[in-house]
């Protein structure tokens, strides 16, 4: 009987994720996979039952290690602090995240397969769609508990991811840019809050019931 371990798990998730990356997702196969991270096709197929699962489990992986800290500070925030403080710490990790060259190279490949294959449609469910659904969940609890005006919690984090991501879009057209300093990306995470804040109110309405 064999025996599945995380760190096995792990191991098959970073060679993917290289693979993945250096191929796309069309041209990649479980069999260059195997016989990067050695062994037989079964031990993949032990793992995750075809391409489509790794490739999302991949992008799964990559943000509960790099932003899912942010998302469960959201989850957990005490919202009689208000939200501000709070929306703008996340705002400057998602920026982080959104610029650093991993997350690039892999929205460049997305969005390369997209028209072809269900690649951008794995990784949105995987990735984006669930975001959008936890900080669309933080939101609505700040609408309900006063710190924002009402409107629909999922058009906002959309207008929220879009503010964020602003600054940032254009750095995946070119070839090389330099990296952003921490500096530049707190303060364009600022700007996007800044201006997410003046277009729902954020923390004025308690404020003024106070």
């Amino acid at each position: 009987m064999k025996v599945r371990t995380e760190a096995r798990r792990e191991a098959i998730l970073e060679i993917a994720s290289q693979v993945f990356l250096e191929y796309g997702f069309e041209r990649a196969s479980m069999a260059e996979i195997v016989r990067r991270i050695g062994g037989s096709k079964s031990t993949i197929y032990g793992y995750f039952p075809s391409k489509e699962a790794l490739f999302q489990a991949v992008t799964l992986a990559a943000g509960e290690r790099h932003i899912q800290a942010a998302f469960d500070e959201l989850a957990t925030h005490d919202m009689r602090s208000g939200i501000r403080a709070v929306l703008g710490k996340f705002a400057e990790r998602l920026a982080r995240f959104m610029s650093s060259p991993d997350l690039v190279a892999t929205q460049r490949m997305v969005l390369a397969e997209a028209g072809h294959s269900d690649m951008g449609q794995l990784f949105y469910e995987a990735g984006p769609q669930r975001g959008i659904r936890d900080i669309a969940g933080f939101l609505q609890r700040a609408m309900d508990h006063g710190h924002m005006r009402k409107d629909d919690p999922v058009l906002a984090t959309v207008q929220f991811f879009a503010l964020v991501q602003a600054e940032i879009l254009m750095r995946w057209y070119y070839k090389e840019l330099p990296p952003l300093t921490p500096k530049q990306i707190k303060t364009l995470a600022d700007r996007a809050v800044e201006t997410f804040a003046r277009a729902y109110e954020v923390d004025a309405i308690g404020a003024a019931r106070k």
